[in-house]
């Protein structure tokens, strides 16, 4: 019997490439039995996946809502390599227990060719020491707690701070909290060397969080300050970059967007940030295809870091 969320979907998405014509509806005896659920909680939870995947189509069979799966091998991809789309599974793992991911494993064994993981997302809560400081992050968020966090490299540590939430976000762990001058920021998990106990031994109100909490719901990376105005970024996507950047792509950034293709097939599009930090990896990832046109400052910074390279080169 399927009973966590995780063990559901992972069963839907095998039943979906087993059934001859690849489609499924909430009325499913075997999905029904198996899951442990109602057709309406089983129809909710089918809605989710479609929702998340494209490859999942919803269409009509007589009066009944069916759920078809329309790219097979494409379905995995996107569920396991898209980064923008894998915490969705992170979200329904057992409280960030490793364990569950041993069934993502079992579930690929039969497709071994095809797959390769490098590593899960409690690569950095191996040793001891560091997944103690994760249980320590999990209590204090789940309980409103103040710490006092050390981190690597700095004398000082970081009295009072509000914990907020674990996010999982570019390939690390980030503990986001709210310091005593009422900035959100993001502290690297493997960076922490110590946590503790804060000077202030009370619980923190959520209303004292309200806005912080909101930010988190639309940051875009680790770079992403609060309480900044965004600036627009407006660039060009040319030669082979081209077509990652077309109308209705899958967005790099959730600010991104598409603004029109000129009469030679260059793309041009706009990204909001923060700070330049937030965006140039990501420009200088695609660099020679992707121009800067403005704003002035972040073009300038481009060329700063450029230059800095050519004459680490020399």
């Amino acid at each position: 019997m399927k009973e966590t969320k995780l063990q559901r979907v992972l069963f839907i998405l095998e039943e979906l490439h087993k059934r001859e014509n690849n489609t499924l509806d909430a009325y499913d005896e075997v999905l029904l039995n198996e899951c442990k659920l109602s057709s309406k909680q089983m129809g909710r939870l089918l809605d989710e996946i479609a929702d998340e995947l494209d490859s999942i189509q919803i269409i009509k069979i007589g009066r009944k809502k069916a759920y078809k799966l329309l790219k097979p091998m494409d379905l995995f991809i996107e569920t396991f390599k898209n980064s923008n789309d894998i915490s969705w599974i992170f979200n329904m793992a057992h409280d960030g227990d490793p364990e569950v991911f041993n069934e993502l494993e079992a579930f690929t064994k039969k497709t071994k060719h095809v797959f390769q993981f490098h590593n899960t997302p409690f690569e950095d809560t191996k040793t001891f020491e560091e997944r103690e400081i994760f249980k320590t992050l999990k209590r204090a968020v789940k309980n409103r707690e103040y710490l006092k966090i050390t981190f690597k490299g700095k004398e000082k540590a970081l009295d009072n701070l509000k914990c907020l939430k674990l996010i999982f976000m570019e390939g690390n762990w980030y503990l986001a909290y709210v310091d005593e001058t009422e900035q959100c920021k993001f502290g690297r998990i493997s960076f922490m060397e110590r946590v503790e106990y804060a000077t202030k031994k009370e619980f923190f109100h959520l209303s004292s969080v309200s806005s912080h909490m909101k930010f988190l719901k639309n940051i875009q990376n680790a770079m992403t300050l609060y309480s900044v105005p965004k600036k627009v970024a407006n660039l060009k996507a040319v030669g082979d970059a081209r077509k990652y950047f077309e109308k209705d792509m899958k967005l790099f950034f959730n600010t991104q967007k598409f603004q029109k293709t000129l009469d030679n097939g260059d793309i041009l599009f706009t990204i909001e940030y923060t700070q330049e930090l937030e965006i140039l990896p990501f420009i200088q990832k695609w660099i020679p295809n992707i121009i800067v046109l403005e704003p002035i400052s972040l073009k300038n910074k481009l060329e700063e870091h450029l230059h800095v390279l050519i004459n680490r080169l020399n």
